[in-house]
């Protein structure tokens, strides 16, 4: 008679690891993706912010529009008409889940210099903010200049 040893049984702790690993990271990755594409879909009904998502130089990070700015803030535009143009054009953030969204919006206050700065975000991204700049240049009270720009800031 002979005598047969059983075959050693191998371990199936390495790639069982190994799968547990690759199938989470593909989740992870999933969810970052699906994440990042909800903060970029912006909600918003101003219509200045919806045309500077909407201009032919969408994904160009740094640019000017200057139709844009010659449009909505047109030489001869009181200073109030500005200010709640530029008030009530707002981006509503999307909800924090693994990711706090940083509201970037400011406007600067009456000094009296002759000049109106402000800063509306367009998009909420987890890596920052898609940002639309404007510099307005008053003139006894009204508009006599606009500026606008899109830029995008990390962080």
């Amino acid at each position: 008679m002979t005598s047969t040893t059983p075959a050693p049984k191998r371990s199936l702790l390495v790639p069982r690891i190994v799968a547990v690993a690759f199938v989470g990271s593909i989740a992870a990755l999933g969810i970052a993706s699906w994440d990042v594409a909800q903060g970029r879909v912006p909600d918003t009904e101003a219509p200045l912010l919806l045309d500077a998502l909407n201009s032919p130089e969408n994904r160009t990070c740094t640019r000017d529009l200057p139709d844009l700015a010659a449009r909505y803030f047109p030489a001869g535009m009181t200073e109030a008409a500005m200010r709640a143009l530029v008030a009530a054009s707002v981006v509503k953030p999307p909800r924090p889940w693994l990711w706090t969204p940083k509201v970037s919006d400011a406007i600067s206050p009456t000094s009296g210099t002759g000049e109106v700065g402000f800063v509306r975000t367009l998009r909420y991204t987890p890596f920052g903010n898609h940002m639309l700049t404007g510099t307005v240049t008053l003139d006894q009270g009204s508009v006599s200049a606009a500026r606008l720009r899109v830029v995008c800031a990390l962080g």
